[in-house]
């Protein structure tokens, strides 16, 4: 399905029925096949959005800034016009930083967070590599620099590294730059206020490479519970389907306020 917001068209696929509520938010470089596990899984359980952002998948793709700011602006936006009303918020790498800009903007919009090794709080070690990323993607070698961090990002064992490289690949060079652009400042003037002043319960579910300080996390939000999958590069959610979905389901029934 497809909806227009300020005149961008927005793909989001959306199941279930039932009081509760989720929405799924891709990474950089992902659509909305990248919570395909998931959707199957949870739209059984109650009524699940599966969010594409502008410039992925099949939303539209303008020449503009990107950012973690403007895509939680445009999730929420989509949640209201769906009537999804206190999902929990399950998002993977910068998905999850989306999920922590709305806890803080709208406190009384989510019911519960899930990162899936989301950039929060990157450790000191990050900030070359990234950088690094950053001039490569946004040089004349566009493609293989895609090939490279998707690689960098993968287990050597891991099924979905050929689907993902098709994905970032399918993300025009104008989006990538300029939302990885924004990730670092982001992180460095948003992501210990919004920690901070997140409410809800939050899961954060890390992969094979640390890319949060999850003790300064916990230190600002106290009711942060943290898990870790097994043999899972960074695209857990399509890995591992098998342990995130029960992990969600058990952080769910522990600390999420069901509604009724």
């Amino acid at each position: 399905m497809k909806i227009a917001h300020d005149g961008i068209q927005l793909s989001f696929d959306i199941a279930g029925a039932g009081p509760l509520q989720f929405l799924f938010v891709h990474g950089l470089g992902g659509d909305r096949t990248h919570f395909a596990p998931q959707m199957e899984y949870f739209a059984r359980q109650g009524r699940a959005l599966n969010a594409e952002l502008r410039g992925h998948g099949e939303s539209d793709k303008p020449q503009q800034a990107y950012s973690i700011e403007g895509f939680a602006d445009d999730l929420v936006w989509l949640c209201n016009r769906q009537q999804i009303t206190k999902p929990v918020i399950v998002g993977q790498s910068m998905g999850g930083n989306m999920a922590l800009e709305i806890a803080a903007r709208y406190p009384d919009f989510p019911a519960g967070l899930v990162l899936l090794d989301s950039g929060v709080l990157f450790p000191a070690s990050a900030g070359t590599v990234f950088a690094g990323y950053l001039e490569g993607l946004r040089g004349a070698d566009f493609a293989d620099e895609v090939r490279k961090i998707v690689a960098d990002s993968c287990l050597p064992t891991d099924r979905c590294r050929a689907h993902v490289e098709q994905t970032f690949l399918a993300t025009p060079q104008h989006v990538l730059v300029s939302t990885f652009t924004s990730l670092f400042p982001w992180d460095v003037h948003r992501a210990r206020e919004c920690a901070q002043a997140c409410r809800v319960p939050v899961l954060y579910i890390e992969a094979a490479h640390r890319l949060a300080d999850l003790d300064r996390f916990t230190a600002l939000c106290p009711q942060l519970v943290t898990a870790k999958a097994v043999g899972s590069g960074y695209f857990l959610s399509l890995e591992v389907p098998e342990q995130i979905n029960p992990m969600i389901d058990r952080f769910i029934s522990l600390y999420v306020r069901r509604p009724g």
